[in-house]
């Protein structure tokens, strides 16, 4: 039977809406927003937006209420954090502790979402994104008001990787309002940019926007990856606005002559629906439908929906309550008719009795040789629970360890992290004594406020601007920190 999914998907300008059965659109629409209704991705006016899309649903009407709902990437952190091993008891808490020093913001104001990846043997490798909780809160409200129930949720950007079976390519897609540039290499998102543009820009306006942001985002990209920077075949996939406009994708092209093209989803494409203009719900969608084959399309998939709207089961009590009263009442009403005809029974029940006097003798030796043997089973199983416990203590005496030792680590990166406006950084190397950090500024001045940052914090007795490039669109820096 084939899969069917509805994604909604509300940015600054409009609300999107996509339903599809299996691998084939079934229908698709767009509500035009008027300008703030929805900033940033936050939603000001629910009542009004709600009542948007209840308007949507009753003329589309899509069959059902259920929904994988988009999030916009604007405001949104991405981390690969390496761990050490960890048994999966401790590793909720370790993501936590690490993600609160990688993403230098507390995390009482997002919501956290990982997901783990193939790792080195001894190592951990997660993948974590998070939102602010206003946001998706106000998203989660807003759906609500109007009826509807989201089931699943995923950050745009990351549902647009998810778009394509390319493994590795430059990902755009222009909205009226945003743009989101997806570095996808290998099945990964490595680099995403979400940023707002103007509304009342043409889109030929917003090609030079579009083509800086991508610049900056390979840019960043081969700063860290210098053995495997993003190879000249890697094509460009243009959705959103650009996606029906071929006459200006050659403004996208820096010095290395790529191919670009529409982006295309493993999405069957009935006549009237342009797949590039709904890239983000179809990754949404594809959440749903692709089962195993998912994987072939991101590495990166994990519910974004927080832990404190996801429906509990109900317990098995509450099934119960009303088949145990059925038998209750069924129960009492046997018991009322066997004592109605007991008298004539009676001198039988008195001969059974004796009967059953020898039989439960019997049955009470069984029962005392099975006793003594699941009391034994305990006994083992006790065991084992303890040599458990003791294993536990062992791991977290571990990773109460790890945790010391790199005290001062943490608090050292959690300093270099703190970048002002305009820096960027691409690495951190951390020797004990020494620190080298590597980066792009947006401009020299940007480079030597974060320089002056590093001098004011007291973590160190000295830093060095050992070196500072220019070029058209940054300026890279190395500094290096000694204690």
């Amino acid at each position: 039977m084939a899969r069917d999914a509805i994604a909604v998907y509300i940015d600054d300008s409009a609300i999107r809406l996509l339903s599809v059965s299996g691998k084939r659109a079934k229908q698709w629409a767009v509500e035009p927003l008027e300008a703030g209704l929805v900033r940033d991705g936050f939603i000001v006016d629910e009542p009004a937006v709600a009542a948007r899309i209840r308007t949507l649903w009753a003329k589309e009407q899509p069959g059902s209420q259920r929904v994988i709902a988009g999030i916009s990437g604007i405001n949104c952190l991405y981390r690969l954090l390496t761990l050490p091993e960890l048994p999966k008891s401790l590793m909720t808490e370790a993501v936590k502790r690490e993600a609160s020093r990688a993403l230098g913001v507390p995390l009482e104001q997002l919501y956290i979402s990982w997901q783990t990846l193939p790792a080195q043997p001894d190592e951990t490798r997660v993948y974590i994104a998070a939102a602010t909780r206003t946001t998706v809160d106000s998203i989660i409200r807003t759906l609500k008001k109007a009826n509807l129930n989201p089931y699943m949720m995923d950050i745009a950007p990351l549902a647009l990787a998810r778009a394509t079976a390319e493994p590795s390519a430059l990902i755009v897609d222009l909205q009226p309002a945003g743009l989101d540039v997806v570095v996808k290499m290998g099945g990964m998102p490595e680099v995403i940019r979400s940023v707002s543009v103007s509304r009342a820009s043409s889109t030929a306006d917003k090609v030079g926007v579009v083509r800086q942001e991508l610049q900056r985002a390979v840019t960043f990209y081969n700063s860290s990856h210098a053995d495997t920077p993003v190879a000249d075949d890697i094509p460009i996939l243009v959705a959103g606005e650009l996606g029906e406009q071929p006459d200006l994708w050659k403004g996208l092209l820096g010095r290395a002559e790529r191919r670009i093209e529409a982006l295309q989803p493993p999405l069957e494409s009935p006549e009237g629906f342009v797949p590039s203009a709904y890239a983000p719900l179809i990754g949404l969608v594809l959440k749903q439908t692709a089962g195993k084959a998912i994987e072939g399309y991101s590495r990166v998939n994990f519910n974004a929906l927080p832990e404190a709207y996801i429906p509990k089961p109900r317990p098995v009590s509450e099934l119960l309550f009303f088949p145990a009263l059925l038998v209750g009442i069924l129960a009492v009403a046997a018991v009322g008719y066997m004592v109605f005809n007991s008298n004539g029974l009676t001198e039988a029940l008195r001969e059974r009795a004796t009967a059953n006097d020898r039989m439960v003798i019997t049955l009470s030796a069984d029962v005392s040789a099975k006793r003594r043997a699941l009391e034994a089973e305990r006994a083992t199983l006790q065991a084992e629970v303890t040599t458990n416990e003791a294993r536990a203590d062992v791991l977290d005496s571990r990773l109460r360890g790890y945790t010391s030792v790199n005290q001062d680590i943490n608090i050292d990166l959690g300093e270099v992290n703190r970048t002002p406006a305009g820096v960027n950084l691409s690495s951190i190397n951390h020797s004990g004594s020494v620190v080298d950090v590597s980066g792009w500024g947006a401009s020299e001045q940007a480079v030597f406020a974060y320089a002056r940052q590093l001098r004011t914090s007291g973590r160190w007795s000295l830093v060095v601007l050992t070196s500072m490039s220019a070029d058209e669109v940054q300026t890279g820096f190395t500094i290096e920190l000694y204690q």
